[in-house]
């Protein structure tokens, strides 16, 4: 794995002021060349003339991924500070960027799923465009979830499995698969405004557990005065712990009662729990395992859609026989 990470070159463009990383360009292939030290400021006629040549990306050290992170906050705040007159499609390619950065991904050996997670990644990036009227509020959401990098990750790869699973099943309509793409995104952001230790413990108490299972009513307020943020949108947030078998929360809906988009959000939501680290247990699980114990939690899943995910994790992969 090379140890460079690519930057776009607008960003380091439009940046105003000392730049936190070094900058390298890749001269050849695997050869690359620092052009600008950290803490010294870029030109813009050199960055415009890199661009004249069709050079677009540029380089920084994955040592200081971290700080590109940090970067691309700090440049939307310039975008943002003292202007009516916001430049939306930067902001939206800020956001999208951010998450980007978080992806991680599974050993499945399977090229289909890394094509439509490639593919969902596009999707969600032409979601946030549904918030563009309210970029206020879009800007104040996402830095909410930054300010929990694991959440940010969790919610970003929620999003792309939810779509994958939404294009499995059949749904093509770009509207309904945008307001799956920012659904999923937005899922988990009424946990901003919990306790964050919370979620470090695993003995949680019984009022403990009820403060984290208001996070959906939380998100719900969060959004509340948001414009792009449909009522499919707003169901995804409030549903996604509802439960095929009426036992979820926050109201106990049963299969026929849940928003369908919801019970998606729900599986991506299982999976990515049990594949990601977390703070309250040692353990992570492989793809096979964590669609086991969720096959094995029956009731929880809409089970025709757990099954259609499968098919999207394993790809071409048979099912492994059991022994005898």
């Amino acid at each position: 794995m090379s140890g460079y990470m690519p930057v776009t070159t607008k960003f380091i463009y439009y940046f105003k002021g000392p730049l936190p990383f070094d900058v390298y360009l890749e001269r050849s292939e695997g050869k690359y060349t620092k052009i600008y030290n950290k803490d010294s400021e870029h030109d813009p006629e050199q960055i415009y003339r890199y661009e004249n040549k069709e050079v677009t990306t540029l380089f920084i050290s994955h040592e200081e991924k971290g700080l590109y992170g940090n970067f691309l906050c700090k440049l939307m705040d310039q975008y943002t500070s003292g202007h009516s007159d916001l430049d939306k499609s930067k902001i939206i390619d800020v956001i999208s960027t951010s998450l980007e950065m978080t992806y991680e991904r599974i050993s499945t050996q399977n090229d289909e799923l890394e094509s439509n997670m490639a593919w969902a990644s596009q999707q969600v990036k032409s979601a946030l465009h549904l918030m563009e009227d309210n970029m206020a509020a879009a800007i104040e959401v996402f830095k909410a979830l930054s300010s929990q990098n694991q959440l940010l990750k969790h919610s970003y790869m929620v999003s792309l499995f939810s779509l994958v699973l939404a294009k499995k099943l059949g749904i093509h309509n770009p509207k309904n698969l945008m307001s799956i793409g920012l659904g999923a995104l937005l899922h988990d952001v009424g946990q901003t405004r919990i306790d964050p230790q919370l979620f470090l413990k695993s003995d949680l108490t019984t009022q403990e557990w009820d403060a984290i299972k208001d996070h959906p009513h939380l998100g719900l307020k969060i959004v509340d005065h948001t414009k792009g943020i449909s009522s499919d949108i707003r169901s995804i947030i409030l549903q996604h712990h509802e439960q095929y078998n009426g036992r979820g929360y926050p109201n106990r809906l049963n299969n026929g009662q849940i928003f369908p988009p919801a019970k998606i959000v729900a599986i991506a939501d299982g999976f990515c729990s049990f594949i990601s680290k977390a703070s309250y247990r040692e353990t992570t699980f492989t793809p096979e395992e964590a669609i086991k114990m969720m096959k094995d939690d029956i009731g929880h899943y809409d089970p025709e859609y757990l099954e259609t995910f499968m098919t999207v994790i394993r790809g071409n992969k048979k099912p492994m026989k059991k022994a005898g």
